[in-house]
This record gives C-alpha cells, structure tokens and sequence, in this order.
C-alpha cells in the first residue's frame, strides 16, 4: 500500500513532469488577469473618462466570462494532457508494472493536473492585486470577492477538469476523446432544438408554458425543459453559471456565488472524479488505442447520434418541398451516411464502414418512426377538440400579448398556462367556436391578415386541462371578447392595470407616453391659444413682457422637437421636419399617478375596447397612442428589477386626455423628447 508521503512524492515528480503545461496556464493567466488589468489601469488613467475603481472592477472578480471560459478550457487541455497515457498500451504496462493501483495511479495524476492551474491561477490573482494596490483602487472587499471568486474559478476548474476526464477514460483515441467532449457538451441542446423544431413544425397547435423565438424556424419553450439546458452539461453549467436565491447579493465586481450553486459545484466534481475512479478499474489495458475503451457503446452511441441527424435533415426537407416522398428518402439518406460515418471513426478503415449493417436498420427505424409520428400527427394532438359537453371552461388569450399579470405573492407570472388559467370563463359558448375555427386552420398555409394567433385552455369537467394554440379568425376573437368584456369580474382580470391599487400606484416611476402626430398638434395649439387668450387679457405693458418669456420657453421644446423656417412667411405656424419627431413624452411620479387613476376610469366605463394586449398593430380607428408604464418590482437581495407595461389611450378616453394635456402645460410636469 502507498504511504501518504509516497503519495505527495509521486504527485510532486509527476507535476514536475508537467512543468510544460503548468508553464502554459501561468503565460495565459497572466495575460487576462494581472496583464490586462495593468493595461486597462493606465490607459484609463492617461484618457480620464472613467474612474480606476470601475476599470478594476470590470476586469477582476465574479463573472469574468474571459477568465471562466478560459478556466474551463484549461480543464479540457489538462485531461487531454495528464490522462493521454490511457491511450498508449506500452505507457499503460509501464505503470501498471510499478505496483501502485489503478486508482491510487489516477489520483495521483488527477492532484499533479489540478496543481498545473491551482498555483498560476492563484499567482495571477494575487498580482492582479497588486497592480490594483499600484494604483490606489485596491480595497478589502474587492480582495474579498477576488479571493471568493478564486476559490469558485478551482471549482469551476475541478467540474470541466473531472468532466473531460471521463471522457478521456470512455475512449481509447485522443481524437475520439475530443469528439467526446463534443458530443457530451452538445447532444442535449441539439436533441432538444430537433424536439422544439418538430413540435413548431408538425405540432403547431402545442401551447407552451411560455415562449420567445430562435431566429426564424425554432420557440425556445421557457419551462423546466428550457432550465434543463443550462445543465445539460457540466461545462455550459459553467459558462451558464448565473447566481440564483434570495440571498443572492450584489459585490462590487459583481454577484457574489449563492449557496446552492457552491454546494453543486463542489458535489458534482466529486461524483463525476468518482465515476472516473470506477472507470479506471475495469477498464482494460487493451482498450487503449480503440476509439471507444467499452465495446458496448458503439452501436448505442451511434444511434443516438444518426437519429437526431436525420430528423434533422428530414425537416429541412420539409421546410422547402413539403414532398413526403422526399422526407422520407433524406431521413433514410442522412440516417444511413450517420452511422457509416460513425463506423469509418470507429474503425479509421472505409473498406469496414458497412460492417454492422443493423445498426443502420435499427437507426432508419427509429429515425422514420420518430419523423412520421411528428409529420403526420399520429397522436391527433393538432385536431383534439373536447365535446363541448365536457367542458368546465376555457379561455383565450393572444399570444404576442403584453401585460404583466401577477399571482397573490406579487410575484410576476412568467408561465403562459397560469395566464390562461387565471382568465378562465365558464362562457364555453362563446370560447368554443374560436377553437373550432382553430382546429379547421391548422393545414392552411396560406392566412391573411385577417387571422390572429391565439392560446388557449380546455378545463374538461373531469379536471384534466389542455393547451392548444391556434390560428383564429379575428372577427370571431373580437365579437367572444366584446361580450366577455361586459362582465367587469373578467375585465379586471384582463387587463390588470383596473386591479392597481395605491400601493401598486406607488411603484410607479414614471410612464413615456406616445401619441400620434395629430394628438401632439392638438395639444400644442390648445397650448397656444391658451397663451393667446391669457395675453389678451393682460394690460398691454405686462404683455410685452409675458411674451418675450413665452417666446423663451417654447423655443426650448422647438428647439429639440419643431422646426421653424426663417423664410416661411407664417413664422408662427408650426412645422415639423419629420413625422416622428414629436414622439413623446415622459411624466413624472406624481402625474404618472394621476394618468393611471384616470385611465383606470375611462377603462373600467369604456364600451368599445381595444382587444390587442400591448400592440399597437391592432389598435382601432379610435387608438391615438400609447402609454408605457414602468414600475419597481420587489427587490430581490440587493437588485432592484423594473417591470413595463404597454396601454393604449383611446380618443374617447376624455380623463386621460385632460391629465396628458395639463401634463403638457404645466411647466416641469412634462419631459418633451424628440
């Protein structure tokens, strides 16, 4: 058995033997922390525009992306470096004819590549302080937070370094071993963008808990499944890494580490250095030297890569011909060339690229099962419709829709089927042929502007709930919600601005209101006149005055918003240069407060509704502009967060329109911004 002392001597001369790698880290390090730092400390003080103190933080501390990606690629280099004797048969005999285990071996080299970057890491951060001290910005708490984000850098380091070595124990090639890494960093994402692309394409009508688009072709679905990609593998867990709780705090330099994500980075090096222990015991010595060290895993491992593949291909194929004959012959196309290249990296020998042909059958099977279930809804999700029988209530809600509705908490509501929950209606009669008008729309690919997407829930009597999401007409979606608006209960509920009470009101900080050119030039001559007529009034010696002051205040706001022409021979009519130079105005606390009680009003009377959430692209004839509210949310540890909200203003909406326009008036009430 190996002494203690024996072991720190091993591991001593073995990280000896590595002073190359150790070298490596200690030129990069150097680089992007003390170096770097140095750099931006004297060109900043030679330029002046900003304080030492915030270059410094810029550059050391928590949350330097530079630094965490180059810690997790160190991890990557270290495994490939220490570990590459697993790899060689003749280095394998050598050290397995000196008498020590397996597993005392690995730990042994494990502790030498850790000690490759703990001590240059550490040393670049120690001189970065010093630079800092140079400088005279060096505090105690940015040596705190630096000395808190060194300790969580070796943790980050231990995750990608135990992860890479798993990979280098699976494998049996260095260029096998790369193409592990790969394939663990990215085979999750992948498999979930080609669901998430099936879904969109196939399975339209699936309402998602909430949902933002990917270029053109993909939803990211926001739910448990979205959260899974941060942690689809250790290393984008790493570069993911973002602090989360209620004792999450804010440091100078940036957030300080929460408990939980500590407590996850230091378990899951220790499991995954536990998996490689087991590894190395029954791995056998001639697995050195194959592409994969356990036999059983190619044709697993092939299969789980081809079918995402040719699902892939099947629909890009689908995307351009919409020919089922074609799907099907690239799905088989792509699926067959997977495997056969999977094979030729397996064997490096094309004449053995064929040589098991069922895992080919096994992949076109699963590959064309999987394409056709999605491409011709086999389960019947896109045409499910409920008897209306069954139905407890439903309801509706656009998908682009942009108010922020709440739970009991305060807490905002992120997830579109707790929305759609809380607009429930036991109105099924009104609510069902906007579903029935869905469900015939789903294979039409050719819809016009008459058509609006919507979401929508089925509460069956027997408490089962579904989602769907259709396209429906729009002359159907406004006559339901007409006539759900004349319950005030669901009006509330809809639009979440008449629930505000004053505490709510008191968040509020301020709100930008936009109007439409026509509203601006109103404003402004009734402005005007008002002026005019005060003149008229005044004796004729004090009206000199008044107007030179007049003169001097409006040339502010036609300074920055209105053009006026020195050759136009009605100098006093107003002109504007462009169509959206007068766009809008700010307000203050206090007369944000008094635009949202008087519009609460004019809501709660109004009869004839807008039915587009937040989006002016619906609005009706009678929509003259929008307000856009911003309030506090309820600080989380030292964050303060802002929510905003979008509300259309109606001409017939005559309160609001009185505050807007005193808001204008008065001097100091109204920021005007072009």
């Amino acid at each position: 058995m190996t002494s203690r002392i024996s072991f720190f001597k091993l591991t001593i001369n073995e990280w000896k033997k590595l002073g190359w790698l150790t070298a490596l880290q200690a030129l990069l390090f150097a680089l992007i922390v003390p170096l770097r730092l140095l750099l931006a400390l004297a060109m900043e003080k030679n330029a002046g525009r900003m304080p030492l103190t915030d270059v410094l933080y810029e550059n050391v501390g928590f949350e330097k992306l530079l630094t965490t990606a180059t810690i997790v690629a160190m991890g990557i280099l270290c495994a490939l470096a220490v570990f590459s004797y697993l790899h060689s048969r003749k280095r394998l005999d050598f050290y397995y004819s000196l008498g020590l285990r397996r597993g005392t071996l690995f730990l042994v080299k494990f502790t030498a590549g850790t000690l490759t970057f703990v001590v240059p890491f550490l040393a670049s951060q120690a001189l970065a302080v010093l630079v800092g001290a140079l400088y005279g910005v060096m505090s105690a708490m940015v040596v705190q937070e630096m000395t808190s984000a060194s300790l969580l850098g070796i943790l980050f380091f231990l995750t990608s370094y135990s992860a890479a070595a798993l990979a280098v124990l699976l494998t049996g090639k260095t260029l096998t071993s790369v193409l592990a890494i790969g394939t663990l960093s990215g085979y999750l994402p992948m498999v979930w963008l080609v669901v998430c692309g099936c879904q969109e394409m196939f399975l339209p009508t699936l309402c998602p808990d909430g949902v933002t688009f990917l270029g053109e072709a993909y939803r990211i679905y926001r739910t448990s499944r979205r959260m899974m990609l941060d942690h689809s593998s250790p290393w984008i867990m790493i570069l993911s890494w973002q602090a989360n709780g209620e004792s999450v705090r804010q440091g100078l330099t940036g957030m300080w580490p929460d408990l939980g994500s500590i407590c996850l980075f230091l378990v899951l090096p220790a499991i995954l250095t536990a998996l490689c222990l087991v590894l190395c015991r029954v791995r056998k010595t001639e697995a050195a030297g194959r592409a994969l060290a356990f036999g059983w895993t190619e044709g697993l491992i092939k299969i789980l890569l081809a079918v995402p593949a040719a699902l892939f291909a099947g629909m890009v194929v689908y995307e351009e011909f919409h020919s089922v004959a074609w799907e099907i012959c690239f799905v088989a196309a792509f699926g067959a060339l997977a495997c056969v290249i999977m094979e030729f990296i397996y064997r490096w020998d094309i004449r053995q690229a064929l040589a098991h042909k069922w895992h080919i059958a096994v992949t076109l099977a699963l590959s064309l099962a999987v394409f056709l279930f999605f491409r011709f809804d086999l389960c019947g999700i896109n045409t499910y419709l409920p008897e209306k029988e069954e139905l407890a209530a439903m309801s509706v809600r656009y998908t682009y829709g942009g108010f922020n509705y709440y739970d009991e908490a305060g807490e905002k509501i992120r997830n579109e089927q707790d929305i759609l929950r809380m607009l429930e209606t036991d109105r099924v009669d009104l609510l069902y042929p906007l579903a029935e008008d869905g469900v015939e729309n789903v294979r039409k690919t050719e819809l016009n502007g008459s058509y609006l997407y919507l979401n929508m829930e089925y509460r069956l009597k027997s408490g089962r709930t579904f989602y769907r999401s259709y396209t429906v007409r729009r002359d159907l979606y406004e006559k339901a919600q007409q006539e759900l608006m004349k319950d005030k209960e669901y009006r509330e509920r809809y639009y979440p601005i008449l629930g505000w009470d004053d505490a709510q009101l008191e968040k509020v900080d301020n709100i930008w209101v936009d109007l439409s050119q026509e509203q601006w030039e109103k404003f402004t001559q009734e402005k005007a006149g008002t002026q005019t007529g005060k003149q008229m009034e005044e004796p004729e010696e004090e009206q000199d005055v008044d107007d030179e002051k007049m003169s001097d205040g409006l040339s502010i706001e036609i300074e920055t918003s209105i053009e006026t022409s020195a050759d136009d021979p009605d100098v006093g009519e107003w002109e504007y240069s462009d169509s959206g130079v007068m766009t809008g105005m700010t307000l203050t606390e206090e007369a944000s407060r008094s635009l949202i009680r008087a519009y609460q009003e004019d809501l709660a009377e109004s009869s004839n509704l807008y039915l587009a959430e937040g989006n002016i692209l619906f609005a009706d004839d009678e929509t003259v502009g929008t307000m856009t509210i911003s309030w506090k949310s309820e600080p989380k540890g030292e964050w303060t967060y802002y929510n905003y909200d979008r509300y259309m203003i109606r001409e017939d909406f005559t309160r609001t329109m009185e505050v807007l326009q005193k808001a204008y008036e008065e001097d100091g009430a109204g920021d005007m911004r072009g």
